[in-house]
């Protein structure tokens, strides 16, 4: 009587063990999909249009970023940069300004001026602490001018941190690409 009694005695402390190690591996899971669900909420009520996924996308509707939200992918609020022409060029050469939002503080953005694919000169702006960088026109002219030279200018930056949980380092954010072909008088 006395053996069937500690089998029994065994058998419920390994059932109790084993409903312990549930509860714990089901906890566990339940605060993953708390995590992932906040991070979803981000997107919610219009928020997808103002966040963007780690490849720095914007998302085309709120469904496309509660499931990428959902599913763990890190959140990050919009980021832009802008490379604009300035109204004057010269014959030989290119002016560009750049400016951009949703940016890292204190890091920087540069734009390197390229003539043939090879950069003349680099603007770096410092990222201002509320993550905007708005740059004066920047320029690099020849003189004389060689009709048919190309310049271009791309910005490249870091975005804020995520906001999802946890939080993640910011990711690079390129902008549009500004050219011009030189045309000589």
């Amino acid at each position: 009587m006395q053996t069937i009694m500690n089998k029994k005695g065994i058998h419920a402390v390994a059932l109790v063990a084993t409903l312990v190690a549930a509860l714990l591996v089901s906890g566990s899971a339940l605060a993953d999909r708390g995590g992932n669900a906040a991070n979803a909420k981000l997107c919610q009520k219009g928020g997808w249009q103002k966040v963007m996924s780690s490849s720095a996308a914007s998302f085309t509707n709120q469904d496309e970023c509660v499931s990428y939200g959902a599913h763990g992918g890190a959140i990050y609020a919009l980021a832009r940069l802008q490379v604009e022409p300035c109204a004057s060029q010269a014959f030989d050469g290119l002016c560009v300004s750049t400016s951009g939002f949703g940016l890292a503080p204190t890091t920087f953005v540069t734009t390197p001026l390229l003539k043939n694919g090879t950069a003349v000169t680099t603007e770096f702006l410092i990222v201002q602490a509320n993550g905007t960088v708005s740059g004066s026109p920047v320029a690099h002219f020849e003189a004389p001018c060689v009709a048919g030279n190309v310049y271009s200018a791309t910005a490249t930056g870091i975005s804020a941190d995520s906001l999802s949980t946890p939080t993640v380092a910011g990711i690079p954010v390129t902008s549009n690409t500004v050219e011009r072909t030189s045309a000589c008088p």
